[in-house]
C-alpha cells in the first residue's frame, strides 16, 4: 500500500495549523488506519501528539491496530485526555470521570487542554469517540450547544490542528443535524467509506481548494 499511503502522506502535509479537520466514517468500518496514519505522521513532524480520548476509544483502536498487525507501540508515547471511560491507555494528563453535565466537562477539559497548549506547541491533536459524547449526553439544544461551543473555540488557533475522527452511522437520525454542524464547523471534512472491496477517503471540503473533491482509494 506505498502508493496510498504516500498519496494520504501528502494530504496530511496539506493540512494547516488552526484547522479541524472532520474523518466522518460514514458506514460501519473502523476508523483505527487513519488515525494510526495520523499519528505516526504527527509524530514524523516534530508535533506533540495530544489525544482526547472519550470513552475508552483509544484503547479500541490500538487494540485493533494491533490486531491488524499494526506497530501499536506509537500509541502507548502520546499524550492523552480522557473523558469518561475506565481503561488507562497512553500517557494521561488528565481523567474527567464524570460526563453528565457538559458544561463542567467543558470547563475541565479546557483548562488542562489550554495548559497544554500553553506549555508546547506546535500540536496535533486527534479526538476519538466524539460520537459517543453525543450519544452518551442528554440530547438537548443546551448540551448540544455547549459541546459544539468547545469544538469551535479552537478553529483557528495555529498553535494546534485538530483531527475528529467520527463515526457519523452510530448517530441516529434524531441527531444528524449534530453530524450537520459537526461539518460546518470543520475547515476540512474527509468522508470515509467502503466501495466495493476498497475504502474511499473523498475530500468534501477545504480551506485549500486543491484539496476539495479528492478521493483516495485504498
Amino acid at each position: 500500500m506505498n502508493v496510498p499511503d504516500g498519496l494520504m502522506m501528502n494530504l496530511w502535509e496539506s493540512l494547516r495549523m488552526g484547522e479541524i479537520v472532520l474523518m466522518e466514517r460514514t458506514d460501519s468500518g473502523d476508523q483505527y488506519f487513519g488515525f494510526y496514519q495520523v499519528i505516526h505522521w504527527g509524530k514524523g513532524r516534530g508535533y506533540k501528539v495530544v489525544v482526547i480520548d472519550i470513552l475508552d476509544s483509544l484503547h479500541i483502536l490500538k487494540a485493533k491496530a494491533r490486531l491488524a498487525g499494526l506497530d501499536d507501540g506509537v500509541l502507548n508515547e502520546v499524550t492523552v485526555i480522557k473523558i469518561g471511560g475506565t481503561i488507562k491507555t497512553g500517557e494521561v494528563v488528565g481523567w474527567i470521570r464524570d460526563i453528565s453535565e457538559p458544561v463542567i466537562l467543558a470547563k475541565k477539559f479546557m483548562e488542562t487542554y489550554t495548559q497544554i497548549l500553553e506549555s508546547e506547541s506546535p500540536t496535533l491533536t486527534a479526538v476519538v469517540g466524539l460520537e459517543k459524547l453525543f450519544v452518551a449526553s442528554e440530547f438537548s439544544p443546551k448540551n448540544v450547544q455547549v459541546i459544539i461551543s468547545a469544538i469551535s473555540k479552537y478553529v483557528g488557533d495555529e498553535r494546534r490542528l485538530s483531527v475528529h475522527f467520527l463515526k457519523a452511522n452510530v448517530i441516529d437520525s434524531m441527531r444528524q443535524p449534530v453530524v450537520r454542524l459537526l461539518e460546518d464547523l470543520a475547515t476540512t471534512v474527509i468522508q470515509i467509506s467502503r466501495k466495493d472491496r476498497a475504502t474511499e477517503f473523498r475530500v468534501l471540503k477545504s480551506v485549500d481548494p486543491k484539496l476539495e473533491g479528492m478521493t483516495i482509494k485504498m
